[in-house]
């Protein structure tokens, strides 16, 4: 754990980390931009801890902000994260699924 992280904070940054494993390693990483790969990772992790109920209070959204991204960034990364933060709540066996109800 990094010095002042709560342990919420902690299980965000393994997320964060998590998605940038799944999402961007081999050609997507080539094609992608590091301000895309972080907001996208950033935002798995928001989704995660969320569906979950952890409070990280504004670390995601403020992470997502310094990397740069935005509202447009998010809605044309919004299958790959959706896809990502439900992978990764299935893997620990949360009920709950970033997915839009069907």
């Amino acid at each position: 754990m990094l010095p002042g992280q709560t342990p919420a904070e902690e299980f965000a940054t393994l997320a964060d980390e998590i998605a940038h494993s799944l999402l961007h390693q081999q050609e997507r990483r080539a094609e992608t931009t590091k301000r895309v790969r972080e907001t996208e990772a950033g935002a798995v992790a928001f989704v995660v801890c969320e569906a979950i109920g952890l409070e990280t209070g504004s670390a995601a959204v403020d992470y997502i902000g310094l990397c740069g991204g935005d509202a447009k960034l998010l809605s044309e990364s919004l299958e790959y994260v959706q896809r990502t933060a439900t992978l990764i709540l299935n893997s620990i066996g949360a009920d709950d699924s970033s997915a839009p109800p069907a």
